[in-house]
C-alpha cells in the first residue's frame, strides 16, 4: 500500500508539472505590426495581456505570415492577432486555437465590422486601367501581381476570388482553386509574375518601388503611411500618396502615390489564443479585460488622430479611432468566420 501511494504521488506530481501555467505568456505578431513604429502599439497591448493573466508577456516579430501561424498552431506562441485565413489555417493545424475578440465598427457593433481589401496601381499607370470611363481591374491579366501571403485574407484570398469571379467564364476556370491560379506567374499563367510582400507594406511598397503593376492590400495596415488626396476612402478611384515624413520603407519612395481599382469588404480579423496554453481562468479574464470599457477609451488601444504619448511624441496605436467612433473589442465565435471557410474550400 505504502509502495502504491508513493507511485501514484510521483503520478500527481508529474501531471502537476505538465499542466503547470507557463511561466510567461508570447505573444506573435504578423509582419504588419512587426515595424518598430509599431512598437509602442505591442506594448499597449502586451500590458493588457499580463495585467489580465498575471503573466509576463513577450513579443515574437516574423517577418512571414507561415511563422506566425506555425507559432500559435504549434504552442510557441499563445496570442496571435492574424488574418481570418491565418486563423483558420492555424486551427485547421490545431483545433484548440480559437478566436477571443475582433475589432467592432465605427457604431460599436459585430455584424457590419469590416476593414478593406483592394486591388491597386501606381497612379501613373491609372490611364491603362480603365473601362468606360471607370477604372477596372479588366487589364491586369499579364501583369506582374504583388499578393502579401498565400495565408492573407485581404491580401490574396479575397482578391483572388475577386479576380477569378470576374474573369472565370473568360478564362474557362471552373473547379480550380485560387492557389491553383494565382500563386505563380508565367506565360502560360494568368499573370506575368507574381511576387509576394510578406506584409501589406510590401505588397504595396512593391507596386511604388516599380517591382510590380498591380498589388493586393488593405487599409488598415498602411493608411496611416498615406494621405487620402483624392476620391472617397476605399472606393476605386481613391488617390492615396505618401505622407511626408512615412516610416520606413516609404521613405524611400516619397511622393509616390497609387490608385484603387476595386475593393472589397472583409470580415474584421480576429484576436486568437491557443487554448493549450491558456486557461478558462485566463480565457475569461483575457475576454473581460479586452472588452471592458476601460480598454475601449485607452488612447493608447484605439488612438485618436494625432494623439501623442506622456513625453508628447506622436503616438501610433495598432487601431485608429475616428471622431465619434464607438469602435471596442467584442466577443467573436468561430462560427462568425464561415464564409471565409467556404471561401477557402
Amino acid at each position: 500500500m505504502k509502495k502504491a501511494l508513493i507511485v501514484l504521488s510521483l503520478a500527481l506530481a508529474v501531471l502537476g508539472g505538465a499542466f503547470a501555467a507557463p511561466k510567461q505568456l508570447t505573444v506573435v505578431w504578423y509582419p504588419n505590426n512587426s515595424g518598430e513604429d509599431w512598437k509602442a502599439g505591442r506594448q499597449s497591448m502586451d500590458d493588457i495581456i499580463a495585467k489580465a493573466t498575471g503573466i509576463s508577456v513577450v513579443d515574437k516579430l516574423t517577418t512571414d505570415y507561415v511563422i506566425a501561424i506555425e507559432a500559435i498552431a504549434t504552442g510557441n506562441a499563445a496570442i496571435c492577432y492574424p488574418g481570418a485565413v491565418g486563423y483558420i489555417q492555424a486551427s485547421q493545424k490545431n483545433p484548440k486555437v480559437v478566436p477571443l475578440v475582433t475589432i467592432s465598427s465605427a457604431k460599436g457593433t459585430l455584424d457590419d465590422s469590416v476593414y478593406y481589401s483592394r486591388i491597386a496601381v501606381r497612379i501613373g499607370d491609372a490611364a491603362q486601367y480603365m473601362k468606360n470611363g471607370a477604372y477596372s481591374i479588366e487589364n491586369i491579366k499579364g501583369r506582374v501581381m504583388s499578393f502579401v501571403s498565400s495565408s492573407s485574407t485581404s491580401g490574396f484570398m479575397v482578391p483572388a476570388t475577386l479576380v477569378k469571379s470576374y474573369f472565370g467564364k473568360q478564362m474557362g476556370w471552373t473547379d480550380q482553386k485560387v492557389e491553383d491560379l494565382f500563386l505563380e506567374g508565367g506565360s502560360d499563367k494568368f499573370f506575368s509574375n507574381v511576387v509576394f510582400g510578406q506584409s501589406h507594406q510590401g505588397s504595396i511598397y512593391n507596386v511604388l518601388a516599380g517591382k510590380a503593376d498591380v498589388c493586393a492590400v488593405d487599409d488598415s495596415d498602411v493608411d496611416s503611411y498615406f494621405d487620402l488626396v483624392a476620391g472617397k476612402a476605399n472606393a476605386a478611384g481613391a488617390i492615396y500618396a505618401v505622407k511626408q515624413g512615412a516610416a520606413a520603407p516609404f521613405d524611400t519612395v516619397p511622393g509616390t502615390a497609387f490608385v484603387v481599382l476595386t475593393s472589397s469588404t472583409v470580415r474584421q480579423a480576429p484576436i486568437i489564443v491557443n487554448r493549450d496554453l491558456i486557461t478558462d481562468a485566463q480565457f475569461k479574464a483575457l475576454r473581460a479585460a479586452l472588452t471592458s470599457d476601460s480598454t475601449t477609451n485607452n488612447p493608447k488601444i484605439f488612438t485618436p488622430k494625432d494623439f501623442k504619448d506622456e513625453s508628447g511624441n506622436p503616438y501610433k496605436g495598432l487601431w485608429s479611432k475616428a471622431e465619434g467612433s464607438k469602435i471596442r473589442f467584442l466577443p467573436v465565435e468561430a462560427a462568425w468566420y464561415d464564409d471565409i471557410r467556404a471561401l477557402m474550400k
